[in-house]
């Protein structure tokens, strides 16, 4: 049985327990295994889609379309079923959901789920997922990041761990706050609607807030934030700063849009690569001092970005795959 005639079965639910286990082994073994399993899954879920209306014969479709077509990028989506016989057997579940839009919600529920279970997710770079968790709360989470949390119901908190950038509209409980745990900084909430930005790779940690309040430990310090703030918190210098913003900029990117102001090159073109999954090669000396403003639209290709700088600072570039060289004139 060869590669791809598993995938159809998987997706057919033809599989028992065992084997599916065996398959999802198969897929998270290697990156070349999890693309060519996200490709035929893509073209699946899209002739589902018009199958469930009626318009055309969903196996012998897309059987025809999956031989003929090598690549596509449209929303991904991996989606927890209710069968958490087979999930729990599963030490990490990583779900890699959505493409360019959101394309539909996830609800991931504990029902019986062991004590010691955490769930691990995760959104490579150029995706996004928006998620319910068992509580009523939802996140979206931005490319690049990951989320870990395990609710019990007979904990006194509901933690989560964050590496990247998240919103969070926690479903209030009095008797159980929500704690969200980055690097070197902790959250705690009880029914808040907010924003973190904490990327390893980044100096500093933003967390926004809309509406309700945060409580932050950091620095040796406990800072609240009221809305329409925000606390920027350096790992360098182990500082807080607190602003008023507009919050819409910092959590726009859910809808597709990214606005920087006297955003550095180097910050911006990290932004980039997260969402688009490329790589930028640049002479770092040269942009340092550079800062741009402006608003970037994720449904523009990624050489509209290019060309935007270009009408600050002029640049030549060359795209090669998923690598992009960026000269200075």
């Amino acid at each position: 049985m060869d590669n791809k005639d598993k995938i159809v079965q998987f997706l057919q639910r033809q599989l028992s327990e065992e084997e599916q286990v065996q398959f999802l082994d198969w897929v998270y073994s290697n990156a070349e295994n999890k693309k060519e399993y996200f490709q035929q899954k893509d073209i699946w879920d899209s002739y589902k889609m018009h199958s469930e209306k009626g318009n055309i014969n969903l196996k012998k479709e897309w059987k025809v379309l999956s031989n003929r077509i090598n690549l596509i990028k449209i929303p991904k989506t991996f989606t927890l079923k209710r069968n958490f016989t087979l999930w729990m057997r599963i030490a990490a579940i990583i779900i890699v959901v959505f493409g360019l839009g959101w394309g539909s919600n996830m609800i991931l529920d504990s029902f019986n789920v062991p004590k010691q279970l955490v769930h691990k997710l995760e959104v490579p770079k150029g995706q996004r997922s928006k998620l319910a968790l068992a509580d009523g709360t939802e996140v979206w989470l931005n490319s690049d990041s990951k989320l870990d949390f395990s609710f019990d119901d007979d904990k006194k908190q509901r933690v989560v761990t964050l590496s990247g950038e998240a919103f969070f509209n926690v479903s209030r409980d009095e008797e159980k706050p929500f704690i969200v745990n980055v690097k070197g900084q902790s959250l705690k909430v009880l029914g808040t609607v907010f924003n973190v930005r904490s990327y390893e790779n980044e100096e500093n940690v933003y967390t926004t807030l809309e509406e309700g309040s945060v409580e932050v430990k950091a620095a040796g310090r406990t800072v609240v934030i009221e809305p329409n703030q925000q606390l920027i918190y350096s790992r360098i210098s182990n500082r807080l700063s607190l602003k008023k913003v507009e919050t819409s900029y910092y959590t726009v990117w859910r809808d597709g849009r990214y606005i920087f102001d006297n955003e550095d090159f180097e910050t911006l073109m990290a932004m980039v690569e997260r969402w688009y999954d490329v790589e930028f090669i640049y002479p770092k000396k040269f942009f340092q001092n550079i800062h741009y403003s402006g608003v970037i639209k994720r449904t523009k290709p990624v050489d509209h970005v290019l060309k935007l700088i270009n009408h600050t600072t002029p640049i030549s570039y060359q795209i090669d795959g998923d690598k992009i060289i960026i000269k200075p004139l």
